[in-house]
C-alpha cells in the first residue's frame, strides 16, 4: 500500500496553527483530521475534510513526552469514526516548515492511538502522522491490521504541494551543484518559475479531458514544459472539421480516420520521448483510476452536463479542475462575437455552479448538443484560453509568481482581444462552496438497505 493524504490547505493552514498555540503544561499539542478514502486498495487516498481540535482539559501532564491525550479525546475519535464512517489522522507538528521526522514516542504511541480508532470502525482506515506545510510522515493501518508507511502528501491549493515534493526536497538537497541527468539548457529560460520547479513540472501528473481545439492546445504546451506523466481522454476520431484547430493533426489522420489521442500522443513523444502517457482513446468515464491519481486535471469538453459530471469527479477526489470553453455569438443584424471563460476550480472553494456557469436552466437544456448543433469554432481563441488554462496550472503547482490567488474565472472577449477578471468571480470572493461540501468527497459506497 502507497497512501496518499490529501488536504485542502486552508484546512492544513487552520489544523497548523490550532497545533502551534502554546499549550498551559503540553509541550506540543495534538489534534485529529476526519477523512474519507478511495477503494483503491495499492494507492488510496486520505481525502481530509476536517479538523478536530482537542480542549486543554484532555491532556494529561506527563513532561516525559511532548504531548500526551487522556481517554475523552481518544473516545471522541472512536465516536467520530463509528458514527460518520469517517477514518482519524491522529496529527502533531514538528515545525511549520520542511519535510517532517518522526520520534521513537511517535513511533511508540501512534499506533496505539489508531488501533483504537481501529476498533470503534474496522471498516475504514486510520493513520496517525508528524505533519508541516511541505511534507507528512507517519503511518497508515489498513483494514487487515498492517500498518504502511505514509509518507507522501499533497496540499490542494494556491499554490500546491504533490505527493512527490518530499523526494524533490531530498534530491535537490544531494545534488545542489551537480548534474541533475537532464539537459538544464533546455529549460533554463523557464528557470524563473523557482529552483525546484523543473522536479515538480517532471514529477506531476496532468490529466487533459477533450482533445480537440483546446485540449490539442493544452497537450503540446505541457509537453513543451517538460511534463512526464500526462493522462489523455478522449473517445473519438478526428474529423476533416477538426483541421481548422486541432494542434498536431493532418489530412493524413483524416484519411486513416486517427483518435485524438493517438495525435496528441504523437505530439507529445515528439518532444518528451520519455513520457508516460496513458493515450487510449477512451472518455474520462474509463479512466477514473487514471485520473483519481491526478495532480491537476484540465477539462476543454463541450456541454454544461459534461462539465457538471467532470467537475464533482474532481471535487470528489480533491482534484484542482481548469475547465475552458468558448462559443461564438450570432445576434440578428450584429457582428458575431467571441466569447470565452477560463474556470478555476477548487476543492472547498468557488464551484462553476457558485459562479453560475451552472444552472439549473442551462443544464436542462444543455444546448451545446455538440454532433447535432457543431457550434462556430476557430484556432486563436482555443489557443488563447487554453494558454491561460496552463498558467493556472504552472502557477498552482509551483506558486512562482509567489501572488495570491489569482481570479477564479477570466472572462475572453474576442472582438476586443481582451482577458478579464469575471464580476461574478470578483463578487463571490472569499465564498465557501456549499454545492460540494469536503465531507462528502471520496469513492461513493453502495449498501444494502
Amino acid at each position: 500500500m502507497n497512501p496518499i493524504a490529501k488536504i485542502p490547505r486552508a484546512l492544513l493552514l487552520a489544523a497548523l496553527a490550532d497545533l502551534e498555540r502554546p499549550h498551559p503544561f503540553a509541550g506540543e499539542r495534538l489534534g485529529f483530521f476526519s477523512f474519507r478514502q478511495t477503494l483503491d486498495p495499492v494507492e488510496p487516498l486520505l481525502l481530509c475534510f476536517e479538523y478536530h481540535s482537542i480542549p486543554d482539559d484532555q491532556y494529561l501532564e506527563d513532561y516525559s513526552v511532548g504531548g500526551r491525550i487522556g481517554s475523552e479525546a481518544i473516545q471522541a475519535a472512536m465516536s467520530r469514526a463509528y458514527n460518520t464512517g469517517a477514518g482519524q489522522l491522529w496529527i502533531h507538528t514538528h515545525g511549520r516548515t520542511g519535510i517532517p521526522g518522526v520520534s521513537p514516542t511517535d513511533r511508540e504511541n501512534g499506533p496505539k492511538v489508531v488501533q483504537s480508532c481501529a476498533n470503534a470502525q474496522p471498516k475504514m482506515l486510520h493513520a496517525w502522522a508528524v505533519i508541516s506545510e511541505q511534507g507528512i510522515c507517519g503511518q497508515v493501518r489498513s483494514q487487515d491490521g498492517a500498518f504502511h508507511p505514509l509518507l507522501r502528501l499533497a496540499v490542494i491549493g494556491w499554490p500546491m504541494a504533490i505527493p512527490a515534493q518530499r523526494e524533490i526536497v531530498y534530491r535537490t538537497f544531494r545534488a545542489k551543484a551537480k548534474d541533475r541527468g537532464r539537459i538544464e539548457d533546455r529549460y533554463e529560460r523557464q528557470s524563473f518559475l523557482g529552483g525546484g520547479a523543473q522536479d515538480i513540472i517532471e514529477s506531476a501528473r496532468v490529466g487533459i479531458v477533450g482533445l480537440g481545439g483546446g485540449g490539442s492546445h493544452m497537450a503540446q504546451q505541457l509537453a513543451h514544459l517538460g511534463f512526464q506523466d500526462v493522462v489523455l481522454c478522449d473517445p473519438q476520431q478526428i474529423a476533416d472539421t477538426n483541421l481548422n484547430r486541432l494542434v498536431g493533426a493532418t489530412v493524413h489522420d483524416v484519411r486513416a480516420k486517427a483518435f485524438k489521442t493517438d495525435i496528441a500522443a504523437r505530439l507529445y513523444r515528439g518532444l518528451q520521448p520519455n513520457a508516460k502517457i496513458d493515450d487510449r482513446p477512451l472518455g474520462w468515464e474509463a479512466k477514473v483510476a487514471a485520473l483519481r491519481r491526478c495532480d491537476v486535471i484540465l477539462g476543454a469538453i463541450d456541454g454544461f452536463a459534461a462539465r457538471r459530471d467532470l467537475e464533482a469527479f474532481c471535487r470528489n477526489h480533491l482534484i484542482p479542475l481548469v475547465d475552458i470553453g468558448m462559443k461564438v455569438l450570432r445576434p440578428e443584424n450584429e457582428a458575431p462575437e467571441i466569447r470565452g471563460q477560463v474556470i478555476l476550480s477548487l476543492p472547498g472553494e468557488t464551484c462553476m455552479h457558485c459562479l453560475q456557469f451552472l444552472t439549473a436552466a442551462n443544464l436542462a437544456e444543455d444546448v451545446q448538443v455538440y454532433d447535432k448543433d457543431p457550434q462556430p469554432q476557430v484556432v486563436w481563441p482555443n489557443g488563447i484560453l487554453a494558454s491561460s488554462a496552463i498558467g493556472y496550472a504552472i502557477g498552482l503547482l509551483t506558486g512562482w509568481s509567489g501572488s495570491s490567488v489569482p481570479s477564479c474565472r477570466m472572462d475572453y472577449r474576442g472582438s476586443q482581444m481582451t482577458m478579464s477578471p469575471s464580476h461574478m468571480a470578483s463578487a463571490l470572493n472569499g465564498h465557501r462552496c456549499t454545492h460540494f461540501p469536503l465531507s462528502q468527497c471520496g469513492d461513493p459506497r453502495y449498501q444494502k438497505l
